[in-house]
């Protein structure tokens, strides 16, 4: 990797005409009281992308597949998401890497967002604190949309968002309604102007940033419920931490971490 394209990215984050935030989810959206195999917590990853020098930044993600394709074999087109790194599934099957490869691979993929990002958050909702009177979709998607809201306020620059495909009706309308009916703390209607366009469903096979979202999902949820003893070889609580330079600290007042929790 060219260490000296590292400054020059960093500047130009700051002079990106708009950004892109890529989101992805890891966990369901069952009850965890009613469905004992509901996951605890229902929670958004989100990559923040400068877009002026978007090409630049996708390939610096290309030069760190490349990496992983040289040290294990993993070919630029697999897809790298959560769940095929933890168990070593879909195109990593026939590979036999071990768990501490695998980690390798998941950290080294978020220590790339630390140079392709602009910025990393998570919201983390958790279905076993209070009765599951809402939808944990649509309470996760709004309190993003209220932080792009006020990220895209201070500075000034349109955020295009772009999602994993799958769940594309159920997040255009919830970007709708949000459109329509925001309001801040107080109680006072505001606009979202600058959050421009419908949602971008994108395959995730297709986009290394999804893929790069879900692996940020993933981490926060770990650091927000730790892993127990023989299910944290890939990724436990710590790994959040490869994120840290990228934080987007202030989306949240409660934590110092970039994770917002509810309740």
């Amino acid at each position: 990797m060219d260490s000296g394209r590292v400054p020059a990215l960093a500047r130009a984050a700051l002079e990106a005409p708009f950004e892109f935030a890529y989101v992805d989810e890891t966990g369901d959206k069952g009850d965890p009281a009613a469905s004992p195999g509901a996951t605890r917590t229902y929670t958004l990853g989100c990559v923040l992308v400068p877009g002026g020098d978007w090409t630049d930044r996708l390939d610096w993600l290309a030069g760190v597949r490349r990496e992983f394709r040289d040290a294990y074999g993993i070919l630029v087109r697999h897809e790298l998401k959560a769940n095929v790194l933890l168990r070593g599934r879909g195109d990593l099957r026939d590979l036999g890497l071990g768990d501490g490869q695998r980690r390798d691979v998941f950290r080294r993929s978020l220590a790339a967002l630390t140079v392709a990002s602009s910025g990393v958050f998570a919201v983390v909702i958790d279905k076993e604190a209070r009765p599951m009177d809402y939808q944990p979709e649509d309470r996760a998607w709004t309190y993003l949309l209220q932080r792009l809201r006020l990220r895209s306020e201070r500075s000034g620059k349109p955020i295009i968002l772009v999602h994993d495909g799958g769940d594309d009706a159920t997040v255009r309308a919830i970007r709708r309604r949000f459109r329509r009916h925001s309001f801040a703390p107080g109680g006072v209607r505001v606009t979202a102007p600058l959050l421009v366009e419908d949602p971008v469903p994108r395959d995730s096979a297709s986009s290394y940033f999804i893929q790069a979202a879900d692996l940020v999902a993933y981490a926060a949820f770990r650091r927000f419920q730790a892993p127990g003893a023989k299910s944290g070889s890939v990724c436990d609580e710590t790994m959040w931490d490869e994120l840290r330079p990228v934080w987007r600290t202030e989306v949240t007042n409660a934590r110092r971490d970039a994770i917002v929790v509810w309740p």
